[in-house]
C-alpha cells in the first residue's frame, strides 16, 4: 500500500494527545492500528482517526514519528513484512518498526456515540479562555477541571475564576479535566456527543477526540463573582506589554503567569522565567490601595485588547466583557525598591 508521508504525519499528530508519556497502561504510548483507524488512549483521552495502513497492531509512537519526520520521500510503500514488522519503503531508503500484533490497549472502555450534535465556535473559544484558570494541584481534583454547565463554561484554581456565558447544549453539568479538554481549542471541532462516561468531539477531518467526564458536583461560584469594586481604566498598550512579558513567563514549569502590581496610579507588569525577566511600567487611572495579582499573559492580552474597564477591591479584580466574567484573587503587595523608570502616558 502506498501512502503520502506528510499526510500520515499530520494524521498521527492529531491523535498524539491520547498518548501517555509513561506507559501505566499497556500500549498507552503506542499508535494502535485497527479496522482502518489509528487510535490512542491514556485513560483520560482517546483519539481516533481514519488511517488505513492495511495492518492491525500497536507500534511505539515516538520512534515512528521521529523516523517519518527524518525521511524526505513524498510517498512511501507500507506493508507488514515477514517478521511481522511495519515496514516503510521509499526510493532509496527503508525502515521497519516493531509491531505488536495483539492489541492490549483497552480502547473498548470508550463508548462510541450514536448521535452527534452541532458544536458552536463559541464553545471552543470559551474553553480557550477558561483553561488558563485551571489548577495544577492534583490534591483538589475539581479545581483541575473545566465545568461545563448548560448555560456557561467556567474554571477556578482558587486564585482566579473565569466564566463564559454560552449555550453549551448540555442538559446537565459535566466536569472534564482541563488539560484534556484544552486540546480541542486548536482542533476545529464542530460536533459534540455524550455517552455514559465520555464527552466526544469531532471535526471535519474525521478526528474523534474523547475526554473522560466526571460527575462530581462543582463548587458554586456565583457569590464570589457578584461583588462591586473600585473602577479602574485598563491602560492602552497593556496587550503589547503582556506579549513581551510572556516571552519569559512561558519559560518555566507549569502555566505561564505574569505578575501585575498596581500602586500610586501606576501599573507594573512583570514576566519571569528560567532564562530571564521582563518588566514594564504604565500610568493608569486608579486611586486605591496597592494591589498585586498574577494572570496568564494571553488572558491579560485578550482583556486589554477588548475592554477598558475593570473593578478592583482589596481582595479581588473583576473584568466583565460581554458574555464572560473574570475574577482574580489579589495577593498582598510585596516590599520592593522604588521604581526609577518613568511610566508611559
Amino acid at each position: 500500500m502506498k501512502i503520502n508521508r506528510e499526510n500520515l504525519l499530520n494524521d498521527l499528530a492529531t491523535v498524539r494527545a491520547g498518548l501517555s508519556q509513561r506507559e501505566f497502561l499497556e500500549q498507552s504510548s503506542c499508535f494502535v492500528f485497527d479496522g482502518g483507524y489509528v487510535i490512542t488512549f491514556n485513560d483520560e483521552i482517546s483519539c481516533r482517526k481514519k488511517v488505513d495502513l492495511g495492518v492491525t497492531g500497536a507500534v511505539q509512537a515516538a520512534p515512528l514519528i521521529s523516523i517519518l519526520e527524518k525521511m524526505d520521500d513524498e510517498d512511501l510503500e507500507v506493508r507488514e513484512n515477514e517478521k511481522g514488522e511495519l515496514e516503510f519503503k521509499g526510493k532509496r531508503k527503508a525502515f521497519g518498526v516493531t509491531k505488536e500484533s495483539e492489541i492490549h490497549l483497552p480502547v473498548d472502555k470508550v463508548e462510541q456515540p450514536s448521535k452527534w450534535h452541532d458544536l458552536s465556535k463559541e464553545f471552543t473559544e470559551a474553553v480557550g479562555l477558561v483553561k488558563h484558570c485551571v489548577s495544577t494541584d492534583e490534591s483538589n481534583f475539581k479545581l483541575c477541571c473545566i465545568h461545563l454547565a448548560p448555560e456557561w463554561v467556567e474554571a477556578c484554581d482558587n486564585l482566579q475564576i473565569m466564566r463564559v456565558h454560552i449555550k453549551t447544549g448540555l442538559k446537565r453539568s459535566v466536569l472534564v479535566r482541563g488539560t484534556s479538554l484544552g486540546h480541542i481549542v486548536s482542533l476545529a471541532m464542530d460536533r459534540i456527543a455524550l455517552t455514559e462516561s465520555w464527552i466526544h468531539f469531532k471535526n471535519q477531518n474525521g478526528l474523534v477526540f474523547s475526554c473522560r467526564r466526571h460527575t462530581e458536583e462543582y463548587h458554586p461560584l456565583d457569590k464570589i463573582l457578584q461583588f462591586k469594586g473600585h473602577p479602574i481604566v485598563i491602560p492602552k498598550g497593556l496587550a503589547e506589554a503582556s506579549d513581551r512579558a510572556s516571552v519569559f513567563a512561558m519559560d518555566k514549569a507549569g502555566d505561564a503567569l505574569c505578575e501585575v502590581r498596581l500602586k500610586d496610579g501606576v501599573i507594573r507588569i512583570k514576566g519571569q522565567g528560567l532564562s530571564g525577566w521582563f518588566k514594564e511600567v504604565r500610568k493608569v487611572s486608579y486611586n486605591g490601595p496597592p494591589m498585586e495579582f498574577v494572570i496568564a499573559p494571553e488572558l491579560l492580552k485578550h482583556i486589554s485588547e477588548n475592554y477598558q474597564d475593570a473593578e478592583i477591591t482589596k481582595t479581588k479584580l473583576k473584568v466583565v466583557g460581554g458574555s464572560w466574567v473574570y475574577c482574580s484573587v489579589l495577593g498582598q503587595p510585596k516590599e520592593e525598591e522604588e521604581e526609577t523608570e518613568e511610566a508611559e502616558e
